[in-house]
């Protein structure tokens, strides 16, 4: 196995991304895919792989077809909100039902238009497949989130008015929901990236998973879990500082010597609030923090461990949810107090992190094999088609 690279600096990129902010507010965001563009070229080219690196072959005019339909559609709808609210309820409809097929055409663009040793990736997908996943799927867990709890509060028996009675009922429709909810995220995860990975191509080699839903339900459980647990222990923290704070409270007394003891009293009462506020606001979000990198790394390890490209070249992940966690949370930090200034030395940060955790069998006949694609390449289309660029993820 041997771990992809990551060339670039904060310094270089600083360069790229402050212009492009300047040429966004300048133009009124019209600059944006040209800023797009130069963003992926820039850390496409300086991702590489067995001293080959990764290309981004898009240009910003092929993306501003979509951004123009994009800003349209929104302006379209919020005017159009404004006359009718039922022309606007239509309009929300449309453009929901759509959104399975602009990811759909989003993964074809994005393929296409990347590259490695001058192969390009492809996506094979279907449509239907994009409705079935990015649509279905998504409208079904959140039925299963919502759908028990209201369900219960309507059927469950109200005799003589008695309200409490349906408290039991609720509960144990809202846990048989959140156990199908558990079930049905399993099954999305499994079948969102079993969908994109298994429509992947480079040249005309194919990308190959084999996913269960089973490891994707134990990752949510144990995150679930994890964030009982972490509030659990904030909330503890939380009441020792208050009672060391309370107990400092007392010493308020000693301001009689100053004259003022109610003043002292006040001083420790609203440090008793501040400081609890602080503890809480930095506890919840490196909580969360922590919770969303453990499922991304232990997902991350479960697809790229079961996935290989033409069944002969392995991919794994050597991330670890500790050192995920600190990045993201300094990468914040930073970025927090230098009010954004940070932003391209913390994007450079992590995609060196995400590069050197992200390991590719290159021991036997890599070098032939993207030696055979090559050769395969002249034989590809090279038509684009239609810009709809937008981000999709897959948990990798």
């Amino acid at each position: 196995m041997q771990a992809m690279k990551f060339n670039g600096s904060g310094s270089e990129y600083f360069k790229i991304w402050i212009v492009n902010i300047l040429l966004t507010i300048v133009t009124l965001t019209l600059y944006y895919p040209w800023a797009k563009v130069r963003n992926r070229r820039y850390f496409y080219g300086n991702t590489e792989l067995d001293n080959q690196n990764f290309e981004y072959h898009a240009t910003g005019k092929q993306l501003f077809a979509g951004y123009l339909i994009a800003i349209v559609a929104l302006i379209a709808y919020v005017v159009i909100q404004q006359v009718s609210p039922v022309g606007g309820v239509v309009v929300f409809l449309i453009l929901f039902l759509a959104i399975p097929w602009i990811v759909w055409r989003s993964l074809i663009f994005n393929m296409r238009v990347s590259s490695y040793s001058n192969v390009r990736f492809g996506f094979a997908g279907k449509l239907g497949g994009a409705y079935f996943n990015f649509l279905l799927l998504p409208i079904f867990l959140f039925l299963a989130v919502y759908g028990f709890p209201i369900m219960a509060a309507i059927l469950a028996p109200t005799a003589d008015g008695d309200v409490a009675s349906v408290g039991p009922m609720v509960g144990v429709f809202f846990f048989i929901g959140l156990a199908v909810a558990a079930y049905l995220y399993g099954v999305m995860k499994q079948c969102n990236n079993a969908y994109i990975i298994n429509g992947s191509r480079f040249g005309q080699g194919e990308f190959k998973t084999d996913l269960k839903a089973g490891p994707f339900v134990i990752f949510l459980l144990k995150a679930i879990g994890l964030t009982i647990l972490g509030i659990f222990g904030l909330l503890l923290l939380i009441s020792i500082a208050a009672m060391l704070m309370g107990a400092g409270a007392q010493l308020g007394d000693l301001g009689a010597a100053f004259g003022d003891p109610e003043a002292m009293n006040d001083i420790f009462a609203n440090s008793l609030v501040i400081s609890i506020v602080v503890v809480m606001y930095i506890g919840l979000l490196f909580l969360s923090i922590a919770i969303f990198t453990y499922l991304q790394v232990r997902q991350r390890e479960y697809i790229l461990k079961n996935s290989t490209i033409d069944g002969r070249i392995g991919l794994a992940s050597t991330m670890s949810a500790r050192s995920l966690a600190w990045v993201s949370f300094s990468n914040l930090l930073a970025i927090i107090v230098t009010l954004g200034l940070a932003i391209p030395w913390a994007s450079v940060r992590m995609a060196r992190y995400v590069a050197n955790h992200t390991q590719v069998d290159t021991s036997q006949g890599f070098s032939d094999y993207v030696s055979q694609r090559q050769s395969e390449q002249s034989s590809l289309g090279d038509q684009l088609g239609d810009a709809f660029d937008v981000d999709i993820g897959i948990g990798i």
